[in-house]
């Protein structure tokens, strides 16, 4: 049921009508009874609330109608949002924006934050979602369930995009029991999380699961949003053939139905795809397509994720070309850690200087790429510094590093033990 805060109300038309409290209260009730009510801490009678919205020319039942308005708005909202009707949901914003002082007055203020909080972290708006998240915090204690619940699944999703996997997983996991939680959204969420944590195998069943749940309601855009993500996970299981597949089924839906960071993003995976399979020339301008949209649209961890590629397939293949791209990588702030130490080791190789190689190797990629567990990088890393910086290693530090490079590959490929 509909709980209208009827004091605000009156206060909201009084304000809009530019009326004082003694204008409207006069010969209906004393200035002091029609401040209490405003404030919400008098019951006043009936009577006296019809006659003071008389004064104001309104009534009760123009109210329920605002309310009934305003409902249809957020539920259409709603509806654009699941379908991932972008600049439908934009426009929608927009519009309960402009209403918000009413959403407020009809009590619908939690749902009104809760809707624009989804819109924020569907669009990447992270300040604007931060902003809203801190807002509901505030309102937790009044939530009704379905607003806890709601809360929780939103939450969970701003955790994740934070990158709290973890506790944004835990969140999600707790979902599934709540009835006011759409199903096939949670699943696809579900299984980016576990995908960007690397349990590949229990996303791609959450990601099945999404997929069934979208088709049933003929949601054909999140459909093609977990193909792609089937496409990302079985590139990760090195399934190439599998890969390519699913990434060219995006491609060519997205350019039958214009979606152009899908589109872009896919194109950014089939360029990391053939890369991997060492068909460079081939990756290049997906890489390049996708680099100079994500630029564009200034989504910058996708952007240094592009670059890096890049950066590093020159580095294999066309070494000049390499550095202005690396120079670039260094540049931007929000480069991972892991990425900044092997752009760091191609541009010393890149730049033939072995005596600097050898020192950042052993002093600082080597015990960092250890530490930290980077199979992948610390073998890189040792098989650089025994093929460029040889000529700077004494007999002795190079065996022991041949050592450490036949040890770390006897204990990660298991056919390697065998032989």
């Amino acid at each position: 049921g509909m709980k209208i805060n009827i004091g605000q109300i009156i206060k909201l038309y009084r304000y809009k009508q530019n009326m004082t409290q003694s204008e409207l209260a006069e010969g209906i009730c004393s200035v002091s009874h029609l401040s209490k009510i405003e404030n919400g801490s008098k019951e006043a009678n009936q009577d006296t609330i019809n006659l003071l919205l008389e004064r104001l020319g309104i009534s009760q039942e123009t109210l329920s109608q605002k309310a009934r308005h305003l409902l249809s708005l957020l539920d259409e909202f709603q509806m654009n949002m699941y379908f991932y009707a972008l600049d439908q949901a934009e426009q929608n914003a927009e519009m309960i924006i402009h209403h918000e002082e009413q959403f407020f007055s009809l009590d619908l203020g939690i749902q009104y934050h809760l809707s624009l909080f989804q819109f924020y972290l569907l669009t990447e708006k992270q300040q604007l979602a931060l902003k809203t998240h801190r807002v509901l915090k505030k309102f937790e204690k009044t939530f009704i369930d379905t607003e806890r619940e709601t809360f929780e699944y939103l939450d969970g999703i701003h955790q994740i995009k934070i990158g709290q996997l973890e506790e944004g997983l835990k969140r999600l996991e707790s979902c599934f029991s709540y009835a006011s939680v759409e199903q096939s959204d949670l699943y696809y969420h579900y299984a980016k999380a576990l995908g960007a944590i690397g349990h590949l195998g229990d996303a791609l069943e959450a990601t099945h699961q999404a997929m069934d749940l979208y088709r049933q309601k003929n949601n054909f855009k999140r459909v093609i949003h977990c193909t792609l993500i089937h496409g990302v996970i079985s590139l990760e299981l090195k399934a190439f053939q599998t890969a390519k597949r699913y990434l060219k089924e995006v491609i060519l839906h997205t350019s039958l139905h214009p979606d152009a960071y899908i589109k872009m993003t896919a194109y950014f995976y089939y360029g990391v795809l053939l890369k991997r399979q060492g068909d460079f020339s081939s990756a290049v301008p997906y890489l390049l397509d996708s680099l100079n949209y994500f630029n564009q649209e200034q989504i910058e961890d996708r952007y240094c994720e592009t670059l890096y590629e890049i950066a590093t397939l020159y580095a294999e293949y066309d070494r000049k070309k390499a550095l202005p791209y690396i120079h670039e990588l260094l540049k931007q702030p929000r480069i991972q850690p892991n990425c900044l130490y092997m752009i760091k080791i191609y541009k010393l190789m890149i730049e033939e200087n072995p005596h600097d190689l050898k020192t950042y190797l052993v002093e600082a990629a080597i015990p960092y790429f250890e530490h930290n567990q980077l199979h992948n990088e610390y073998l890189f890393a040792l098989r650089t510094l025994l093929s460029y910086a040889a000529s700077e290693l004494d007999k002795r530090a190079y065996m022991s590093y041949t050592t450490k490079l036949l040890d770390h590959l006897a204990s990660y490929i298991p056919y390697y033990k065998k032989a």
